[in-house]
């Protein structure tokens, strides 16, 4: 008799299956590893990171969403409303202040990759500004191969491809130099026309 009950409860179950309709085409693929990361997203608002080294104060970050993605292929944290960094030198202070519009850090390479609006500002008064740029926290550097605007104070303003620098900003090369604006010449010539 229970032999009979399974045998047809098996039979419903396999009707029920055969007669529901997919949602997708048979021309639709469905990728369901997109599907399933999609299903395991960590959301956090006003998020504020500290990060130490040997319990010194390394770097404060701020986001205002972050969107942690934890199941996927390579584990990554996704700040798409913009991220504000600060970093910090051996006695506490800022030394430098980082915004962008975007971030993604992923987890296993330890590395940080902002976009859409970069800019830095160091102690010095000096501005970065590029579309993207890369902080390695391993190796506590920041870079990029993308154009670069840098503003040394009120003196004048270097162009160029990529650059390299360490965290704090206060040593940096530009890679490809491509020109130098003088600011102090340019206010002049402003006052004579």
């Amino acid at each position: 008799m229970k032999t009979l009950i399974h045998i047809k409860a098996a039979i419903i179950i396999v009707a029920f299956l055969v007669s529901c309709q997919s949602e997708y085409s048979s021309d639709e693929l469905v990728d369901f590893a997109v599907i399933a990361d999609s299903l395991s997203v960590e959301t956090a608002r006003d998020v504020k990171i500290v990060y130490t080294d040997s319990a010194v104060l390394r770097a404060k970050i701020f986001a205002a969403t972050m969107k942690r993605f934890p199941q996927a292929e390579q584990a990554k944290t996704e700040m798409p409303d913009g991220v504000k960094a600060q970093f910090y030198g051996p006695s506490g202070q800022i030394q430098s202040t980082l915004t962008a519009n975007y971030a993604i850090s992923y987890d296993d390479e330890e590395r940080i990759v902002m976009r859409d609006s970069v800019r830095v500002l160091n102690s010095s008064d000096e501005e970065i500004k590029t579309d993207e740029m890369i902080w390695d926290k391993e190796e506590r550097r920041i870079y990029s191969d993308k154009g670069v605007r840098v503003r040394i104070r009120d003196e004048k303003i270097l162009i160029g491809e990529g650059f390299d620098s360490n965290e704090s900003f206060t040593k940096y090369r530009i890679k490809r130099l491509t020109g130098t604006i003088r600011l102090d010449k340019a206010k002049d010539n402003d006052k004579t026309l």
